[in-house]
C-alpha cells in the first residue's frame, strides 16, 4: 500500500511518516520547502518532492494532509476528483493510537516536554517505547519519533479539532485555556466539551492537572489528579531555583516519596515533571529510576534552549507562544539568570491568537527590562484588520516594534549584556540562532 504525505515537512507529519516506513509500508511525501525534516526523511529512503502538484500523487492508494494543506491544494484537488481516500493527519494517528496500547498528552502548555519526560523515564526503565513528540528531543533516536515494542506515548494536540474522537488508554491532560478557538467555533465552551469528550474516552485511566479549575469538572471514577497540594493524589511542594537547576518534594497522598532535581528552571517545568512522575509511579516505575532519568533529561528543541553563553550575554530560544506560556519562562529566565536583564525578543503567532490575548500578551511582557517584537508568524492564517504587531508595542513601555530580521539583529548587538529571549513558534528561532553564531565568532566561546 503507498500513503503519501501531503504537508511531510511538519513535526507531526514526519513522525507518523516514519511510523509507516517503519512497518513496512510505500511512504513519499511533498513539502512546500525543504527543511531540516525532510532532509531527515530523505536519508531515511523517503521520496519527497518539494512543491505540491497532482503528479506528486499519482499511483497513491491513501493520502495523510497537514493540516496546513487547504483544499485548494493541488494534491487534494486532484485525490478528490480521483477518489483518492484522504485522512488528516489527527484522523490517521487517532487509529494507531485506538488500536494499540496507547497514553496522549494534551493540553494548552505543557505537551511536548511532558511527552518527552514520560518517554525519557520509560526508555531508561526499559519499557522500549514507541513515541511520537511534536518536537525534538535527544533521547529519541529520529528525534521527533523513536519505533520501539512497548506502549505508544504520543503527543496530542488539541489544535485543530479532532481530539474528540482520540481514544486512548491513558489520557493526561496538563491544563486548558482559550487556544486555538478558531476550530472550535471560537466557543470555549467547545474546546471544553471536545476535551471532557476526549477524557471519556479513556480506555483505563485520566491523569489531569489538579489546580485547573476547568480540568477539575472532568470527575469521574477514573481520574487521578496531580498538582501543587494535597487535593491531588500526586503533588509538589518546596520547589527551590538553584540557578541553572530547580529541586522539589513529590508526594502520594499526604506521604513524601522523595525529591527531584531537574535540570530545567521554571514552576511550568515542575508541573510537566509531577505528570510525568504521576504516570510513571502508576506504571510501576521506581521513583529511585525516575530520579535516575532525570538526572539526564536535557530539554526539549526551542523549549529553554540556551543556545550562547558568556560572562554577561545569554541567548536562550524557547517555543513560548501563549500568555502562560510567555509569562512562565521570562519568570524561568529571572530564576536561571537573575543577575541579568532580561531582553525579550517576541514573535506573535498567528493572527487570531494575537486578536484574542492583546492585553494578556502586553501584560506578561511587562516583565521583561525590555522588549522587541517582531513581525508576526501568520502560520497560514489571513491577516485579521486591525490585528498588528505596531498596536501591540503601543500598549508596552520600552518596546519596539521591529520589521527586519536584520534590524533586529543590528538592535541586539548594539545592547552590551543581557538574557536575550527569544520567544514565538514561528521563524524567530532563525534570528537566534543568527544572533548566536555572530555571539560565538565574536567572543570565540561555544558552550
Amino acid at each position: 500500500m503507498k500513503y503519501f504525505f501531503s504537508g511531510i515537512g511538519g513535526i507531526g507529519m514526519s513522525s507518523l511518516a516514519l511510523y509507516t516506513k517503519y512497518k513496512g509500508f510505500d511512504v513519499s511525501g511533498s513539502n512546500n520547502v525543504e527543511s531540516e525534516r525532510t532532509n531527515y526523511l530523505k536519508n531515511k529512503n523517503i521520496d519527497i518532492k518539494i512543491g505540491h502538484t497532482k503528479e506528486n500523487i499519482l499511483n497513491t492508494d491513501l493520502i495523510i494532509k497537514s493540516t496546513a494543506i487547504k483544499d485548494s491544494n493541488p494534491e487534494i484537488k486532484y485525490a478528490k476528483e480521483w477518489n483518492i481516500p484522504i485522512l488528516n493527519r489527527m484522523e490517521y494517528l487517532n487509529y494507531i493510537l485506538k488500536n494499540n496500547y496507547s497514553i496522549g498528552i494534551t493540553g494548552t502548555d505543557g505537551k511536548t516536554t511532558t511527552t518527552a519526560m514520560i518517554s525519557h523515564i520509560l526508555k531508561e526503565a526499559l519499557y522500549d517505547p514507541t513515541v511520537f513528540l511534536g518536537g525534538i528531543h535527544d533521547s529519541l533516536e529520529d528525534g521527533n519519533f523513536r519505533l520501539g515494542a512497548g506502549p505508544i506515548i504520543s503527543e496530542v494536540d488539541e489544535s485543530d479539532g479532532y481530539i474528540r474522537n482520540t481514544i486512548l488508554d491513558v489520557s493526561i491532560i496538563t491544563n486548558l485555556r482559550p487556544d486555538h478557538l478558531e476550530h472550535y467555533n471560537n466557543s470555549f465552551e467547545n474546546l471544553i466539551d471536545s476535551l471532557y469528550n476526549h477524557a471519556s474516552n479513556a480506555r483505563d485511566f485520566v491523569l489531569l492537572n489538579g489546580d485547573d479549575v476547568i480540568l477539575n469538572a472532568f470527575y469521574d471514577n477514573f481520574v487521578i489528579k496531580f498538582g501543587t497540594t494535597n487535593n491531588s493524589e500526586y503533588y509538589f511542594t518546596n520547589r527551590i531555583p538553584h540557578g541553572y537547576y530547580q529541586t522539589f518534594d513529590v508526594h502520594y497522598k499526604n506521604k513524601f516519596i522523595g525529591k527531584i532535581k531537574m535540570n530545567l528552571p521554571g514552576v511550568h517545568y515542575a508541573y510537566d515533571a509531577i505528570a510525568a512522575i504521576a504516570y510513571s509511579l502508576e506504571m510501576g516505575v521506581s521513583f529511585e529510576k525516575i530520579c535516575k532519568a532525570f538526572e539526564t533529561f536535557n530539554s526539549v528543541n526551542r523549549r529553554f534552549n540556551v543556545l550562547f553563553k558568556n560572562s554577561h550575554i545569554f541567548v536562550v530560544d524557547d517555543y513560548a507562544h501563549t500568555p502562560e506560556e510567555v509569562e512562565h519562562t521570562i519568570k524561568a529566565a529571572r530564576e536561571y539568570f537573575p543577575d541579568y536583564p532580561i531582553i525579550a525578543i517576541f514573535q506573535p503567532h498567528r493572527y487570531t491568537r494575537l486578536f484574542r490575548h492583546y492585553q494578556q500578551f502586553s501584560q506578561v511582557l511587562k516583565n521583561a527590562d525590555k522588549v522587541f517584537i517582531y513581525r508576526i508568524y501568520s502560520a497560514f492564517e489571513e491577516p485579521i484588520e486591525g490585528v498588528n504587531e505596531l498596536k501591540m508595542a503601543k500598549l508596552i513601555n520600552d518596546s519596539e516594534f521591529i520589521n527586519s530580521e536584520n534590524e533586529m539583529i543590528d538592535k541586539i548587538l548594539d545592547l552590551s549584556e543581557g538574557v536575550f529571549l527569544f520567544l514565538g513558534a514561528g521563524d524567530i528561532t532563525n534570528v537566534a540562532k543568527k544572533v548566536s553564531k555572530i555571539f560565538t565568532k565574536k567572543y570565540e566561546n561555544v558552550i
